[in-house]
């Protein structure tokens, strides 16, 4: 995850993220400490364990703005709270200062256990006690140090909460993406899919056709039948190409390359002169390729918006595909019924039992898409099969434009 693979800068690692301020701030207070620590080491001759450690904790507290890995923040936070303690009492408390600031890091960090920061103030409480009882030092002086050192837990632990919640904001924001990029290669498949149902399936029926009126002697048919065929090859092969450009780049709109622009009804249900003329260039397409269809009710599906128009459309689409392909030959019905009282529309597509394919995944999904009550149902029913469509009618309650 995220949270734990170090990629994001936490504060154990943050030297590579610090702005010029954070660098300036930190270079002013450890020249501050420094000088004071120092002075008053000269002054009141501290041993020399003193100047030892205690130049250890600063020289850790430099170390830390300049590490660029998790395990030395790490190190040197725990060297500055370790030393730094061992030094508070003999230098009244100014060293106090690094372990704060090791403690803070150590318990922002989202690398570590959230515990890890109340583990360090135990420690250095442990430490400035021992000192202290050692040093005969006043037992105010304990107390403002524990004071200090559990603000520094609560300041830690802040920073650690924002830091969380800015990684999850992230990942969030990936996972959307990452979603809305699954959404958009589902949608392309279906047009792929919808595609090659449809100006392939057309395309082997047509052919058929051409074969038989040529075993038949009737030429000027068979010829009015290869350019038929044709014309759908050009079409699909156009869908096709603008499906794939879907893939790769966001403006799926045309260019010179898709060759002739398709104008049959093997476009796709997003394209806006099908969705304008609802299922009558379906009905056309496959009394074309020979196929028998019974038409009942409004074929402009003018009650019905755009979106809800297109999924009718593509999901029809795939009903006729599947009608020829499981059934070629056998009639098939369309009927579109317009319920007033319930402000719906039905569509309902019968043809002879056929094996249900991807189709039918895409046709749940195109519904599913809309957000609404529009619902579709693909079951055998006796010796058919049946695909049915409910949708609601546009907001407006009147006829939807185009």
């Amino acid at each position: 995850m995220t949270l734990l693979s170090g990629v994001e800068p936490t504060d154990l690692t943050r030297g590579r993220s610090r702005s010029r301020l954070g660098w300036g701030l930190t270079a002013v207070g450890v020249v501050a400490v420094t000088f004071w620590f120092v002075r008053n080491g000269l002054a009141l001759h501290h041993p020399a364990w003193v100047w030892t450690v205690g130049g250890l904790a600063l020289a850790a507290w430099i170390g830390r703005e300049v590490v660029r890995s998790s395990r030395a923040g790490f190190a040197v936070a725990v060297v500055m709270v370790v030393a730094g303690a061992l030094v508070v009492v003999p230098t009244d408390a100014l060293l106090l200062v690094p372990v704060i600031i090791g403690i803070v890091a150590l318990q922002a960090s989202a690398d570590l256990p959230v515990w890890t920061g109340t583990v360090a103030v135990l420690v250095a409480i442990v430490e400035i006690a021992g000192v202290a009882t050692l040093e005969r030092a006043p037992v105010a002086l304990v107390l403002a140090a524990c004071g200090g050192l559990v603000l520094g837990v609560l300041v830690g632990f802040s920073r650690r909460q924002v830091r969380l919640a800015e990684l999850q904001a992230r990942q969030a924001e990936r996972d959307q993406q990452r979603a809305e990029l699954l959404a958009d290669r589902s949608r392309a498949a279906r047009d792929v899919h919808d595609v090659l149902a449809h100006s392939l399936g057309g395309l082997v029926l047509q052919l058929d056709a051409v074969e038989a009126l040529l075993e038949a002697g009737r030429v000027e048919d068979a010829t009015r039948r290869a350019a038929d065929a044709r014309t759908l090859a050009v079409d699909g092969l156009a869908e096709a190409r603008r499906a794939v450009r879907a893939l790769r780049e966001d403006d799926p709109a045309p260019t010179a390359t898709d060759g002739s622009e398709p104008h049959r009804a093997s476009r796709p249900a997003t394209t806006t002169a099908t969705t304008a003329t609802g299922l009558a260039p379906l009905v056309d397409a496959h009394r074309s390729f020979g196929g028998e269809l019974h038409v009942d009710g409004d074929l402009t599906l003018a009650a019905l918006d755009p979106a809800h128009r297109a999924a009718v459309v593509a999901a029809t689409r795939e009903a006729l595909s599947n009608a020829r392909r499981h059934a070629p030959g056998r009639p098939v019905t369309l009927r579109v019924v317009r319920s007033d009282p319930t402000g719906s529309v039905d569509v309902v597509v019968t043809n002879p039992l056929a094996d249900p394919g991807h189709g039918l995944v895409g046709m749940r999904e195109r519904f599913a898409e809309l957000g609404d009550d529009a619902a579709i149902r693909a079951e055998r029913t006796d010796d058919t099969f049946v695909v049915a469509m409910h949708l609601p009618v546009s907001p407006s309650g009147t006829e939807a434009t185009a």
